[in-house]
């Protein structure tokens, strides 16, 4: 029986000794375990770092390629001029692209093909190649890329400046306007005829001379005729004023008849201080029924007409002619400054029915006929030519 008991105890011990020794060998894979992880771990790190690198390295390489072969030669095209000899004019039409510019750009500069590339990365680039202004311009010397893209960007195209003259007439203007190549002359004169555009105007006259309104005017290559011709009728009614046109009613005038006499106070005064008294000497007349004799109007239907006036133009059968006709032609014979429009409407109280230039720009003024022929007896030997139209005798 002890024999027995003796032999559970040392199962037992054995047991115990067995399962800490389990216990140590679990341990021990365990750990074993845990150090295989780590070292895995730190494999597959070298792994992704080295994969990391590598691709780093291929990016340094794409990136210097890139830049040496793309980015460099781009910037310093940029920065390099385009235009060395006399500046270039392109004309950039509405609604072009931006690759469609490159090429008129390349065409006009004569750049290479491969200049071409850049300018068209360079533009796209910018984020410009969208908004680029049409327009006429002028690319100066010495422009780079970079001056051409913010040019054309910010629209700084060519304005031409035309000066009217007081006294001009739709042919004077129509002619200029072709001479700076803004407008066909032929389409200025039929514009300026046509009933619809006028009438469009607000305005009730067989033409637009009278209208035009004398002044310094800025355009561009794309301004329309009728953008041209409506511009200085916009500029005729914000000169003629609301209380003038009051005045006008008051006097008897319609704005046409205003106008039209302005027009003919503008071909005969040469002196702004003479011009109320002018106008005054042809209301004077108008007021008895005499004719108004002025010599420019009997010229101005006479195309391209350049003067002198002789005595047979006098006797001309023209509606125009107030040799012939008694009151006031039916529309004006030139575009009348602010100056002479006043004139009408605020002339001098004269009691003068004739005057004659002395030769010097200022008049002779007369009450009767005789006093008239004195004046003209008087300078006659010693008159000279004027240079301004109607310097007759009336």
């Amino acid at each position: 029986m002890n024999t027995i008991i003796q032999a559970s105890k040392i199962n037992e011990q054995d047991y115990l000794e067995l399962l800490s020794l389990n216990k140590l060998v679990s341990i021990f894979e365990l750990l074993v375990t845990q150090k295989q992880i780590e070292i895995n771990a730190r494999r597959t790190m070298k792994r992704i770092f080295c994969i990391f690198c590598y691709f780093l390295v291929l990016m340094l390489i794409f990136a210097a390629i890139v830049l040496n072969f793309c980015i460099v030669p781009v910037y310093l095209f940029s920065h390099t001029p385009v235009v060395t000899g006399k500046p270039v004019k392109i004309e950039i039409k509405p609604g072009s692209k931006g690759y469609q510019i490159i090429r008129k750009l390349t065409e006009k500069l004569q750049l290479s093909a491969l200049d071409s590339k850049k300018f068209y990365i360079l533009l796209k680039l910018s984020g410009h190649d969208k908004n680029l202004k049409p327009g006429e311009y002028e690319i100066l010397c010495y422009s780079t890329p970079l001056d051409i893209i913010d040019q054309l960007f910010k629209g700084k195209i060519i304005k031409y400046t035309i000066v009217i003259p007081e006294g001009s007439t739709l042919f004077d203007i129509a002619e200029k306007l072709e001479q700076i190549g803004l407008a066909d002359r032929k389409k200025i004169l039929e514009l300026a005829k046509d009933p619809l555009f006028i009438k469009s105007l607000g305005l009730s006259a067989p033409s637009l001379e009278g209208y035009l309104f004398p002044d310094t005017y800025i355009f561009t290559r794309h301004d329309t005729p009728s953008t041209i011709l409506s511009t200085m009728v916009k500029e005729f009614k914000r000169r003629f004023k609301p209380e003038w046109i009051k005045r006008a009613e008051k006097m008897g005038f319609t704005v046409h008849q205003v106008v039209t006499l302005a027009s003919i106070v503008e071909k005969e005064a040469v002196k702004d201080e003479e011009r109320p008294i002018i106008a005054a000497v042809f209301i004077n007349r108008l007021k008895i029924g005499m004719p108004l004799q002025s010599d420019p109007t009997a010229v101005y239907d006479i195309p391209n007409f350049k003067g002198p006036i002789r005595k047979s133009h006098l006797h001309r059968n023209s509606p125009y002619n107030t040799y012939i006709i008694k009151g006031l032609p039916p529309s004006p014979i030139c575009n009348p400054g602010e100056a002479s429009i006043k004139a009408v409407l605020f002339h001098k109280k004269v009691p003068f029915f004739y005057f004659v230039s002395k030769g010097d720009g200022t008049h002779f003024f007369s009450k009767t006929y005789g006093e008239h022929l004195k004046h003209i007896k008087r300078v006659r030997p010693t008159k000279k030519k004027i240079v301004k139209d109607g310097d007759k005798n009336k």
